[in-house]
């Protein structure tokens, strides 16, 4: 757990990165990674953590990408790159994960924010758009920002969310999951919990799912220990 130094530390080193970038928009582009080790061969784009998730209340003091983020320079500039670009041109910022899906011929898999949450509408909206145009892919994310989706398909139905998007609401002890459309959940079972029977728990590699077309890439309710 990050203590609350850690965490001001860290997010003002963060923002002061952002607003740097914002200065100077021109020279950005998107950074869009090809994998880790965990996640496999496969696109992803982060933005920076904390600063983007806007219900993150309850899980920022364990959140994995802080320590990525204190221990790599690369891995700080990252997100505030795309995040400063997301912000003050998202067009550009989206173009930037167009190009990187026109030039992938194989290993057609799409992971948005490895770290950080839907911005705000209007970039859901364009995530929602992205999946349109490359149905060949498949997308999925991670979110707590519930209201955005929420509103989203209240507004447009969930039945027109692309097939190939897959949207996995991710829970927290303690924190409210409000889900009336039924989107399939993370859920994290704490050290102290009792271990669930018969549900699907996540192998720790999406490599694994690729290759089954299951859990969070199919879109299905996924279950994680607390590590």
């Amino acid at each position: 757990m990050y203590s609350k130094e850690t965490l001001s530390k860290t997010v003002k080193a963060l923002k002061e990165q952002i607003e740097f970038y914002k200065t100077n928009p021109e020279t950005l582009s998107t950074v869009v990674s090809d994998g880790n080790r965990k996640i496999g061969n496969t696109l992803n784009v982060s933005l920076a953590p904390v600063i983007t998730c806007s219900n993150c209340s309850g899980c920022m003091s364990l959140c994995y990408d802080i320590k990525a983020v204190n221990q790599y320079k690369n891995v700080l500039n990252a997100r505030a790159k795309n995040t400063a670009l997301a912000l003050v041109d998202m067009p550009r910022y989206f173009d930037g994960i167009r190009k990187a899906c026109e030039k992938r011929k194989t290993n057609k898999y799409f992971r948005f924010h490895v770290s950080g949450d839907i911005l705000n509408y209007e970039y859901f909206e364009n995530m929602i758009q992205i999946a349109r145009e490359f149905p060949e892919f498949r997308f999925w994310t991670y979110t707590k920002a519930y209201h955005i989706v929420n509103r989203w398909c209240t507004e447009n139905g969930k039945g027109n969310v692309p097939e190939n998007l897959s949207i996995m609401f991710s829970e927290w002890r303690g924190m409210p999951m409000v889900n009336p459309f039924g989107f399939p959940e993370f859920r994290i079972v704490f050290k102290d919990e009792e271990k669930p029977k018969g549900v699907k728990w996540c192998c720790g590699n999406c490599n694994e799912c690729i290759r089954n077309n299951s859990h969070c890439v199919k879109g299905e309710t996924v279950y994680c220990m607390e590590h």
